[in-house]
């Protein structure tokens, strides 16, 4: 009996040892297939990226003539007190309003740009006399004109009709407009930083791989003309027979600016 149980026992530490073979022999067999030199497998880790990164600034400019223009006119009244400044300040403004409206400006282009009423101290004329006091009412609105040819037009009817003060005129572009120059100053701007890049990458050796970052800012650079009275009060209307008003306007630049990080590998890296 004795000797049976060793016989058993014996056998049991044999399958035992067959079993941890099994076991064990999957487990190394594919770290041993990736590792054989000359064989390839999927299970290859992937090369990292590159923490090469160059940093560029690229601008790029677009230009269009402009299909728009803002003019900012005043209408002024005086008046011995506040009530009588502010009535004839709404007869001028009033009837500027309807010649507007006759020429084709509509009430939805003019806007009000500043409202005031308030007291004006004149310095007397002689020595001990006290300060003339009279009430001072204006009005400015900002019309939007869609033809900038009738700029002129524009100016002339509001003078001869209430407006005093003429204090600018501004060409400017349309929102569609302006959004079609700020595309093609973007284009321009990441077109030179490419360009940039690739320059740089060159001198190091190195080839662009990727963008990392990109970052834009835009502005837009209207030209301004000078209505003529520059601000200046006229206090009696424009004659009729006086010639029309004149502005010439320049075309106007969108600038964009473009800065990018892009990434980088060694040339040998890249190419395989």
């Amino acid at each position: 009996m004795r000797r049976r149980t060793h016989v058993l026992a014996a056998v049991g530490v044999a399958a035992l040892l067959v079993l941890a073979g099994c076991a064990g022999g999957p487990t190394e067999s594919p770290t041993a297939t990736a590792d054989a030199p000359g064989q390839s497998t999927d299970r290859t880790p992937a090369t990292p990226a590159s923490d090469s990164t160059i940093r560029v600034a690229g601008s790029g400019s677009a230009d269009a003539e402009p299909n728009q223009a803002v003019v900012r006119v005043a209408v002024v009244a005086v008046g011995p007190d506040a009530a009588t400044a502010r009535q004839r300040l709404a007869e001028n403004t009033s009837r500027m309003r309807t010649a507007l409206s006759e020429i084709g400006i509509g009430e939805d282009r003019i806007t009000t740009r500043r409202y005031d009423i308030y007291q004006d101290r004149r310095r007397p004329r002689e020595e001990g006399a006290e300060p003339r006091v009279q009430y001072r009412a204006s009005h400015d609105f900002e019309i939007t004109v869609t033809d900038p040819d009738r700029v002129g037009e524009v100016i002339d009817t509001s003078v001869r009709n209430g407006a005093s003060e003429i204090n600018d005129v501004s060409f400017t572009l349309s929102t569609e407009r302006r959004r079609q120059l700020q595309q093609r100053a973007r284009s321009a701007a990441m077109a030179d930083a490419r360009a940039k890049a690739r320059a740089l990458a060159a001198d190091a050796n190195l080839t662009v791989t990727g963008v990392r970052v990109i970052r834009t800012t835009s502005r837009g650079v209207p030209r301004y003309a000078d209505a003529g009275a520059g601000g200046a009060m006229t206090e009696t209307p424009v004659a009729t027979a006086a010639p029309p008003s004149d502005l010439e306007s320049g075309p106007v630049t969108v600038t964009t600016t473009v800065e990018v990080v892009y990434e980088a590998a060694p040339e040998s890296n890249a190419t395989g």
